[in-house]
């Protein structure tokens, strides 16, 4: 697929990582989230919480945004059908149809499915009646809605409701305050769990970085999880690797960092020692070919 050129103020080039989303009754791989990060010459490499706010002042944001989700179409073409990818939807995309004329033109290029795709949107672009209408389309196309860090911008569930909304994902500032005891992070991860499942959603924490986070969360219901204790953003080949595998990767709910053994491609640690769980963390065996995106020459190159 042909990945659209990307023109950013601040000089080096995007670079693409995918985190896992773990499904916490069984360990299965559910999905990868796109993560965008900008390599600078001079800086290094600059976060999306840098990178984003930095992208908005330069009036880049729509533009990056566009990059990542044409570029994370075409990246998950190449992988099993049951593992989802969820790219982040700003505001401004859905105040003028341009992430309808996106999400149309990734899907079509890369031939994903539209259910495949998750569109990611803030508590803020929920309640946004002129972005509403541009999110009931893309729903009609078949793609699927998540809200993300639900909880910090809350005053109501009921925009959520009526969008009809598959996924909401708890923030991970309330998973960080369980094992601290305050009782208030319980109280919203217990009562947003409850809420999404009386409205036929899932729920999803964010930030999960330790086994007794993990038992918190399954202990309060939530139906999935991502965050450094499953494993950290993967390069495009490292999740190629995973998500194309013929039998879709699991993930030990109560060690860090680790896959279960399984017949993917090497099949545990480096090595391929079927008998040993292998590093989530480290560089898993590659899975066929895997692009290596590329925005400076606008396509992807194996």
């Amino acid at each position: 697929m042909p990945i659209p050129e990307l023109t950013f103020s601040v000089p080096g080039e995007p670079v693409l990582t995918f985190q896992p989303v773990v499904d916490l009754a069984d360990g299965r791989l559910l999905g990868m989230e796109a993560l965008i990060r900008w390599k600078h010459p001079r800086l290094g490499q600059i976060g999306p919480d840098r990178l984003l706010p930095m992208a908005k002042s330069h009036g880049d944001i729509v533009q990056l945004n566009q990059w990542v989700l044409a570029a994370a179409c075409s990246q998950a073409s190449d992988w099993s059908p049951s593992v989802q990818l969820a790219v982040n939807c700003h505001t401004s995309q859905l105040r003028n149809g341009a992430a309808v004329r996106a999400v149309y033109s990734a899907l079509e290029s890369s031939g994903l499915g539209s259910s495949q795709l998750t569109l990611e949107i803030s508590e803020t672009t929920a309640s946004d009646e002129e972005a509403v209408l541009d999110l009931r389309a893309l729903t009609a196309m078949g793609v699927l809605l998540a809200v993300d860090d639900v909880g910090t911008a809350w005053s109501s569930f009921e925009p959520i409701r009526r969008l009809k909304v598959d996924i909401v994902k708890i923030d991970r500032s309330f998973i960080s305050g369980l094992e601290k005891g305050e009782g208030v992070n319980r109280m919203v991860v217990e009562s947003v769990v409850h809420l999404a499942h009386s409205c036929g959603m899932s729920a999803i924490v964010e930030g999960v970085e330790t086994a007794h986070q993990v038992a918190l969360a399954r202990q309060f219901g939530a139906d999935g999880a991502q965050g450094f204790f499953f494993a950290r953003p993967l390069s495009a080949e490292e999740a190629t690797a995973l998500a194309a595998a013929p039998v879709v990767p699991r993930y030990s709910r109560s060690e860090p960092l680790t896959l279960l053994p399984g017949r993917w491609p090497g099949g545990g640690r480096k090595g391929g020692d079927p008998g040993k769980p292998a590093r989530a963390g480290g560089k898993p065996p590659k899975a066929g070919s895997s692009k290596r995106i590329s925005s400076s020459s606008g396509k992807s190159r194996a």
